[in-house]
């Protein structure tokens, strides 16, 4: 058997092997997490969540990265229950994400049939449940969620001030799938095949977000993923508009919250959802790299789906609009809360990822900076079938990848930077090269709640 160490230097490759423990009955976590170019595309090194262990790691379980609160087979919140199941490390033994203020970032998980299977769990909220990603330069060793959830809002006002509300996100990001027959797979394979989509190959669910502008390099910052799964009563409830996210959380019954549209306690048959948690390492920008607000200019469709952004998400960071909550803007980080690491944290910002630019001068002298980073090459899973459920079956086993291209990134001075696109094949796509200029700074409208 291959190293960790070997397969750390090919992460797609050991990307391959992420569902070969995961049947329907799993759930999910941040599996993994990547820079996004303002094309769409995913760039750079690979990030992980906090206690990422690979699946090859001998006795390794899904216990491990899985957080269900309440704890299981407790029906309801005590008010004591953490959201990140491991604490902080200043020096993990995975690599942690690096991202510079005001990056375009993915963080992705497995669906697990939770999508593409919904006849296996009755009375889910149709957008499969929704992902709430907090954000903090300060977080607490062991953060409780009745001081996160619902309280951290936009503009950082509220609850005990210490975060912000960064994005919400439907877990079906509505594109993902698992490899199986079901007929939501063969529909998203059809719709995305021009892109490179298999059913013999998973397609990871996004939950594609913007930093904060005003992150300081040489800091850490933590996103707390909380995603909301109960099963509902549809005597107590409209199920369609669930599919917008509509559905009471219930911590808010039992935190004493004013709950909205005249939900009461038994709109909830089961309570149930997860966490995950993962640091992010601030660097700073590229320097003569004009970056711009993701936007239909730069945008390219045609390219590889498997290493490509979703597009909605990465112009808006609040998807799904949640009561008290104005779905518009990108967010910041709050005024009030110092963009600085962990005690344990780093003084000194690390050096961005990727190659050292090159520089040249023209006849007319200006420098070109040439950046190369790597295109995350295509995760290959395949399917060997089993029983499960309504007849549809599944299990995955893994496949090597294809080798990793490059996305070529080049600066003339200030003004643009031509971009060199993957496309479905994994290799670079010339002709869909697109001009990157400066542009006025993100939104930084504060939102607030009503």
């Amino acid at each position: 058997m291959r190293s960790l160490k070997s397969l750390r230097g090919n992460p797609f490759r050991l990307g391959s092997l992420l569902a070969l423990a995961c049947l329907t009955s799993a759930h999910s976590w941040i599996e993994y997490a990547y820079v996004l170019a303002p094309n769409g595309t995913m760039v750079g090194n690979i990030g992980y969540p906090r206690g990422y262990q690979p699946r090859i790691t001998s006795g390794w379980t899904d216990k491990i990265p899985q957080w269900i609160l309440p704890e299981n087979g407790t029906a309801f919140y005590t008010g004591k229950e953490i959201l990140n199941k491991y604490p902080f490390e200043q020096n993990p033994k995975q690599p942690v994400l690096e991202a510079a203020p005001g990056d375009h970032i993915a963080l992705l998980h497995l669906e697990n049939g939770h999508v593409t299977l919904p006849q296996t769990q009755a009375n889910k909220p149709k957008n499969r449940g929704t992902i709430y990603l907090y954000g903090t330069s300060e977080p607490s060793e062991n953060e409780k969620l009745f001081d996160v959830h619902l309280l951290w809002n936009k503009d950082g006002t509220g609850g005990n001030q210490k975060g912000v509300l960064l994005a919400t996100r439907n877990y079906d990001d509505g594109r993902c799938f698992q490899p199986n027959t079901a007929d939501i797979t063969n529909q998203r394979v059809a719709e995305w095949k021009d892109n490179g989509a298999q059913n013999s190959q998973e397609l990871l669910c996004h939950s594609d977000l913007k930093l904060p502008d005003n992150l300081k390099p040489g800091s850490f910052y933590t996103i707390y993923w909380y995603w909301d799964w109960p099963a509902l009563n549809p005597d107590k409830i409209n199920m369609d508009k669930t599919a917008d996210g509509r559905f009471p959380w219930a911590g808010s019954f039992m935190r004493g919250d004013k709950v909205p549209n005249g939900w009461t306690m038994d709109t909830i048959r089961r309570n149930e959802s997860y966490s995950s948690v993962i640091d992010i390492k601030i660097v700073e920008k590229p320097k003569g790299f004009a970056g711009k607000d993701a936007g239909k200019e730069e945008w390219v469709s045609k390219q590889n789906v498997y290493s490509m952004g979703v597009q909605d998400q990465m112009a808006n960071n609040f998807q799904v609009n949640v009561d008290g909550l104005e779905n518009s803007g990108t967010g910041s980080a709050p005024t009030s809360a110092p963009a600085s690491a962990p005690a344990s944290a780093p003084a000194s910002a690390p050096a961005p990822t990727g190659s050292s630019p090159a520089a040249s001068s023209d006849a007319g002298g200006v420098a070109t900076v040439t950046q190369y980073v790597t295109v995350p090459p295509t995760t290959l899973i395949t399917t060997v079938f089993k029983t499960v459920g309504g007849g549809y079956k599944k299990v995955r086993r893994s496949e090597p990848a294809p080798e990793q291209s490059m996305l070529r990134l080049t600066n003339h001075g200030t003004d643009e930077a031509p971009f060199t696109t993957a496309s479905p094949t994994g290799t670079p796509d010339q002709s869909a090269a697109k001009q990157v200029s400066s542009a006025a700074p993100y939104d930084r409208r504060r939102a607030r709640w009503f």
